[in-house]
């Protein structure tokens, strides 16, 4: 059998319930078929296929060897049918209902941004979209924009290259931040003892974010860690041997509570501009636009057109 056409398709589902039934007269009600046509399929099948498929007459239905195997290739054939046209009748309902987002990490806590609302209303005016969202660092986001991974992505702006489209959405503060058990943990002291201390201070850098490296205006700090994430940041602060920046959102419960105390707040404090990306040479989703208007300055959150 050289190639399979529709005719050797159904040579072999009648002999997959031929099978499954038991026998060549078991299987003519499942078939809605005579006996005689039954057993001419399976005539048929066998000359296809070029070797003896079963054993049938007086003695009952048996499959030979080559048939067992056979048998086990046409059901592993069938299973396969049925997941294409699953995944087709998939594609169908859903096509163009699928929107992949990527986004920094810690951004929950940005009271001045709400990807849940966003999504929120993107649930509402496109009803049955499917979305992958991924948490990534900024140099992870670019790429996966570039190379068509994700179709938005929500990030400083720092990553925009000349094809990808960048709308400013908001500006996050960012501080430094020390414990409150650490020996700059007094505001009144601290310029004082950054100055004096025979010691470098111990730093924590962002790696993978620009905005957070060490300072260059403040000569008494060594890098002595770098995470990759905003909670590991806040590990290595609140242990009290390291400072480091952390947005003023994503700090706020541990200030509220005194965990965390700003140093040089006036000198050291700055905010990093967030956009809301795509590329340019992008057709965008129906889902993706919606998400973009919601998100960015002044949105509305409105009717996307195609």
């Amino acid at each position: 059998m050289k190639a399979v056409s529709d005719f050797d398709l159904r040579l072999l589902m009648v002999f997959k319930t031929v099978v499954e039934c038991g026998g060549l007269s078991a299987s003519q009600s499942a078939l809605d078929m005579s006996l005689s046509n039954i057993s001419t399929h399976m005539a048929n099948l066998e000359k296809r296929v070029g070797f003896k498929i079963c054993h049938r007459g007086r003695s009952g239905f048996r499959l030979t060897s080559g048939g067992a195997e056979l048998y086990a290739s046409v059901e592993d054939l069938f299973q396969s049918i049925d997941h294409f046209r699953n995944k087709a009748f998939y594609t169908k309902n859903h096509v163009g209902k699928e929107l992949s987002l990527g986004i920094i990490d810690g951004l929950i806590s940005e009271r001045q941004f709400s990807i849940q609302t966003a999504i929120q209303t993107l649930a509402v005016k496109e009803r049955g979209v499917f979305i992958r969202m991924d948490i990534m660092p900024p140099n992870k986001l670019k790429s996966s924009l570039a190379e068509g991974d994700i179709d938005v992505a929500i990030g400083p702006t720092s990553i925009v290259s000349s094809s990808v489209v960048c709308q400013e959405i908001f500006r996050e503060n960012i501080a430094l931040f020390c414990s409150r058990s650490h020996e700059l943990a007094e505001p009144e002291s601290q310029e004082k003892k950054l100055i004096q201390s025979d010691t470098p201070f111990a730093f924590v850098s962002r790696g993978y974010l620009r905005e957070s490296q060490q300072p260059s205006y403040i000569d008494n700090l060594r890098t002595a860690a770098i995470v990759h994430t905003m909670e590991a940041a806040a590990m290595l602060i609140l242990s009290g041997k390291y400072i480091g920046y952390l947005p003023e959102h994503f700090a706020r419960k541990w200030e509220d509570t005194n965990e965390m105390i700003r140093v040089l707040p006036n000198r050291t404090s700055h905010s990093v501009p967030f956009g809301v990306m795509h590329r340019r040479d992008q057709r965008l989703s129906r889902g993706a636009k919606l998400l973009i208007e919601h998100l960015r300055p002044g949105g509305s959150g409105g009717d996307a057109s195609d």
